[in-house]
């Protein structure tokens, strides 16, 4: 898996950080732990077509799958779907 971008690997390590799964809430943002992610649903959708996550519950939750969970996270950091949004605004 290392065509995965670091975007793309933070935001599975941020949902592996809240115990790997999440629900959609109406607004279509992924909440986990109670806490809302910074990822959009496209970054979500992506980790699914490559097999790293998978939608369940009529794609109203996510979680990680084993394939996801032996993705190399090192070095990767959470913060960094953020920091790429903000840049973006």
């Amino acid at each position: 898996m290392a065509d995965l971008t670091r975007a793309q690997r933070a935001a599975l390590l941020w949902l592996k950080n809240r115990n790997g799964d999440g629900v959609f809430d109406r607004t279509g943002v992924l909440i986990a732990a109670g806490e809302r992610a910074g990822v959009m649903r496209m970054t979500w959708n992506m980790l699914d077509y490559r097999g790293c996550v998978e939608f369940y519950a009529n794609r109203k939750r996510l979680r990680i799958t084993s394939l996801g969970a032996l993705i190399n996270l090192n070095g990767i950091n959470e913060s960094e779907c953020k920091e790429r949004e903000e840049a973006h605004v």
